[in-house]
């Protein structure tokens, strides 16, 4: 099998969750960090993330996300198109950098139906929303 070549910009489809099936990802980043191999910053469109923090409690976009290459070579279907960066993506990526430096954040290994269940159980688990 030929390993698929990645690029910032690149808008792919995904194996979605349910209800999600127009979501798109999109690459923002990649680097080459030495104990993770090739870690892929990506975006999450068109999804229905439940999130208590937001207006009508559904979260449309996860700006950023590390994950692994092989998390992303499980995931993606097929190359849908590019987009320029639109630099919505960089305050997460800047917070990411600073706390993987610190030891306090990892990339995501698994695919990502199950990356996007995690962030939702982990927004649940943080209570309700101040008013």
């Amino acid at each position: 099998m030929t390993q698929q070549v990645y690029a910032p910009g690149q808008v792919w489809t995904y194996r979605n969750r349910p209800g999600e099936e127009a979501s798109r990802l999109v690459i923002r980043a990649i680097e080459a960090l030495p104990q993770d191999g090739e870690v892929i910053h990506i975006a999450a469109h068109g999804l229905n993330l439940r999130n208590h923090r937001m207006d009508g409690g559904m979260q449309r976009t996860l700006h950023h996300l590390a994950v692994s290459r092989g998390t992303l070579d499980r995931s993606v279907v097929a190359l849908d198109g590019t987009l320029p960066d639109d630099g919505a993506w960089r305050p997460g990526y800047d917070i990411w950098t600073q706390a993987f430096v610190n030891g306090d954040a990892a990339v995501f290994e698994s695919d990502l139906p199950a990356i996007l269940d995690y962030i939702e159980k982990v927004i649940a688990a943080s209570g309700e929303a101040s008013h």
